[in-house]
């Protein structure tokens, strides 16, 4: 005959020997009487977190954005650029003349190949240290 109380009592010799010392451990278990009062019950959430130190969190301050390789904010400009002069004029529906399409399309064309000769041309980039630390990504 299993009686209702006894896993409750079971549960809180375990709770009781693992909350003491090493005598209390190995000594016999406690037979309680279970209270239901929540007053007497603690649960996980019964618990204070402790004071936390709070740092001052100082963040780096930024790079100037114009402070990078003159051709790669120029070419960057030249692609940009471009496509927002073909992008306006189709959405105003306004004809470009011969010169600004040319101008547009060989600006587009040269910044472009301006940006991909500026490509490493190696991986050697990915791994400045040598230790084998490719970040999130896998050597292949």
């Amino acid at each position: 005959m299993v009686v209702p109380n006894e896993p409750d009592k079971e549960w809180e010799d375990i709770v009781r020997r693992l909350r003491g010392s090493t005598d209390e451990a190995e000594s016999a278990p406690v037979a309680k009487p279970h209270t239901f009062s929540p007053s007497a019950m603690q649960g996980p959430r019964d618990y204070t977190v402790a004071e936390e130190v709070v740092e001052e969190f100082q963040p780096p301050k930024p790079q100037p954005i114009a402070t990078g390789n003159p051709r790669v904010l120029l070419s960057w400009t030249g692609v940009i650029g471009s496509v927002v002069v073909w992008l306006l004029a189709a959405l105003l529906g306004m004809p470009l003349s011969w010169w600004l399409a040319s101008l547009t399309i060989g600006a587009f064309l040269a910044c472009a190949l301006s940006l991909f000769f500026l490509l490493p041309r190696t991986r050697e980039h990915l791994d400045q240290h040598g230790d084998g630390n490719y970040g999130d990504g896998a050597k292949l």
